[in-house]
């Protein structure tokens, strides 16, 4: 399988990663996506909640060019060698022997492993289990998790079974408590 990224910062909730391939480049995830990278034994699993486009250079600022992206990168190539996509996914579940949890693993993610897209038996095992994930997300700071949970939910949504579907909505439910125009939203935005 063809590494989407390598990690470049991590702790027990969290890794980042810079995206492999060229900057500009189709992305091999989106927003709401389920990835994971393994380390000493555990895969640890992720969703994507942020992608950010940034120099390779910290302090260095980009400058507009006043061309079309596409002229640009003909007449001056060099320009995207100096860009690339960071992605920071909040952890969710870690395997362990087989055994899936979803809750944050023992230790985080090493440095400089390499993120994976899951595989459609990782998010049947992941999507099977009752949805924990959920108050994962809604207790991130970082992000906009309802916005998360929408498009994590869109990004799955063939996996998901009638009955799952039923008992993500009661989760969120009870996560919400008297919240229902919240829940309203989310629930009405995941089948648009």
């Amino acid at each position: 399988m063809t590494p989407i990224g390598e990690v470049i910062a991590a702790n027990t909730t969290a890794f980042s990663l810079v995206m492999s391939g060229r900057f500009g480049d189709e992305l091999p995830v989106k927003f709401g996506s389920l990835v994971k990278t393994e380390t000493n034994g555990l895969k640890i699993f992720g969703v994507v909640a942020l992608i950010e486009h940034a120099p390779t250079e910290p302090n260095r600022k980009i400058a507009p060019h006043g061309k079309p992206k596409d002229a640009l990168k003909r007449e001056m190539p060099q320009v995207f060698e100096l860009l690339q996509t960071e992605c920071r996914a909040l952890i969710v579940g870690y395997a362990h022997r087989g055994a899936l949890t979803q809750s944050f693993p023992p230790a985080p993610p090493d440095l400089h492993d390499f993120a994976y897209p899951t595989t459609d038996d990782e998010q049947e095992a992941f999507f099977s289990k009752p949805p924990a994930f959920l108050r994962m997300l809604l207790n991130s700071r970082d992000v906009a998790p309802d916005e998360l949970i929408v498009a994590c939910l869109r990004n799955h949504l063939p996996r998901l079974s009638r009955p799952r579907l039923v008992e993500i909505g009661k989760e969120l439910a009870y996560l919400f408590g008297d919240d229902h125009r919240r829940l309203e939203s989310i629930l009405l935005r995941v089948h648009e």
